[in-house]
């Protein structure tokens, strides 16, 4: 840190800014903005955790615990399939879903869900909704939460992409997106979520993937340009 500070020309006996009364509101205010989204993702949490627990204790009553499949069935005649994330997960798929689907499609929907679990999924969902209810007049917070959404059920079809055949995956959602889940509670992931089609259109491109090494390339770039403009107001003058 001290070599740090005398790069960037200052010494340890420098004033440090904000120490003053003019200097607190300038402190004050850039906090209390990064606190704001704190305080609401905490609020996010705890509200989806609420709801988790509620809707679990209908299941444990409404529905049936199947070992073979490692999730709980659901009687209702609409295919559907969802999880339920945080400490106590649980992945609960409709009867209509298992009279519709083979045994490879459903194990494609069963891992797509696991992988939402495995992924913490939900805690990234809590801070884009978390963001879009503090900063709601900003058309990117709106935007953020739909498209994390959209992304992170991408994720998902690319975890179960590695383990399961790519068409029983996207027949799999084809015939699940024609459904919905039946009483499914806010923090749930719907295997035929958010962007359906976009999912269906992205599965089916057949284009190559990009080479590792542009895939590097692009990652260094994304972390060196933050890091830049901070070093070009530390360098010392000529």
């Amino acid at each position: 840190m001290s070599g740090l500070l005398r790069f960037c020309g200052l010494t340890l006996n420098a004033r440090i800014p904000g120490t003053d009364p003019i200097g607190v509101p300038a402190i004050a205010l850039p906090a209390s903005v990064a606190l704001v989204p704190l305080v609401c993702f905490g609020h996010e949490v705890l509200r989806a955790r609420r709801a988790r627990a509620r809707h679990r204790g209908v299941l444990d009553m409404v529905g049936r615990r199947s070992a073979r499949l490692r999730a709980t069935v659901l009687d209702h005649d609409m295919p559907a399939a969802y999880c339920l994330p945080g400490r106590r997960p649980r992945i609960v798929v409709s009867a209509g879903a298992l009279r519709l689907l083979s045994p490879a499609q459903l194990e494609s929907v069963l891992e797509h869900e696991r992988a939402h679990i495995a992924g913490r999924h939900h805690l990234a969902l809590a801070a884009t909704e978390a963001f879009a209810r503090t900063f709601r007049w900003l058309p990117l917070a709106r935007e953020a939460r739909a498209q994390t959404a959209l992304l992170l059920e991408m994720a998902a079809d690319d975890r179960a992409l590695r383990r399961h055949p790519r068409q029983a995956l996207v027949s799999a959602l084809y015939t699940m997106a024609a459904g919905h889940a039946p009483h499914a509670p806010g923090g749930a992931f719907t295997v035929g979520g958010p962007g359906a089609v976009v999912r269906l259109r992205r599965m089916l491109d057949a284009r190559r993937r990009p080479h590792p090494a542009l895939c590097g390339l692009a990652a260094a770039v994304a972390v060196g340009l933050p890091l830049l403009p901070p070093l070009l107001g530390c360098a010392p003058g000529m």
